[in-house]
């Protein structure tokens, strides 16, 4: 398999990696088009899966596999921990062939992946193990609503600069998820956020101006 691999995104912001261990989290292969909106490179590990996807994917995930964005890797052995040895194989890769604020995440429930966490943090990389249920930013940390949700959500930006998102549709759902689905308080976030400048979105891609997040936070 070709492990060439685009090192200049269009964004740097999108530098987000997700390394999925089908074998120990099969479920994931329904999130698979969802996580291509959010992470700028997904890595699919398995031995053996009769995981299956539905025929209307099969068009825009050859696309995805034609331009590195979508790797899915078939061990050579079947063996215990097969697919443990191919994430950490194609985290080595990923990290060596990457800039340097490319953010990995690993989606399994095997906590012997942390080794390789462990491993690309000693090299001064971001990186994270979550299970199959928490592929999305964790909703408890998403600031419940108050006198000031721009506030609130500028400091929730802040402390989590590594996992933006990049597409106006995933930001809006995200904050839905941390507002009790109320889409008047969320559009009404991203439309202050926009209006002072915060964010600002360019062929539909969300670019954020840290300067003004960080006053709003300490507003």
């Amino acid at each position: 398999m070709d492990i060439e691999t685009d090192t200049t995104p269009a964004n740097p912001e999108s530098n987000r990696v997700l390394l999925i261990d089908l074998e120990n989290c099969p479920s994931q292969i329904n999130q698979l088009m969802k996580n291509l909106e959010q992470f700028s490179q997904v890595v699919i590990c398995y031995a053996q899966s009769g995981a299956k996807v539905p025929i209307d994917w099969i068009l825009p995930l050859t696309s995805t596999v034609n331009s590195n964005k979508l790797k899915i890797f078939k061990t050579p052995g079947a063996g215990k921990n097969a697919a443990d040895f191919g994430i950490t194989f194609w985290a080595g890769v990923l990290m060596q062939q990457l800039p340097q604020n490319t953010h990995f995440t690993v989606v399994s429930e095997d906590t012997d992946l942390d080794h390789v966490i462990n491993f690309l943090k000693s090299q001064g990389r971001t990186a994270e193990r979550i299970n199959s249920k928490k592929v999305e930013i964790p909703t408890s940390v998403v600031p419940s609503i108050s006198t000031s949700p721009i506030k609130s959500y500028c400091v929730y930006l802040l402390k989590n600069n590594k996992n933006r998102h990049v597409k106006p549709e995933t930001l809006l759902n995200h904050i839905k998820s941390g507002f009790k689905d109320d889409t008047l308080t969320s559009e009404m976030i991203i439309k202050e956020l926009t209006k002072q400048g915060a964010i600002s979105v360019v062929n539909n891609r969300i670019s954020y101006n840290e300067p003004v997040i960080t006053k709003l936070a300490n507003s």
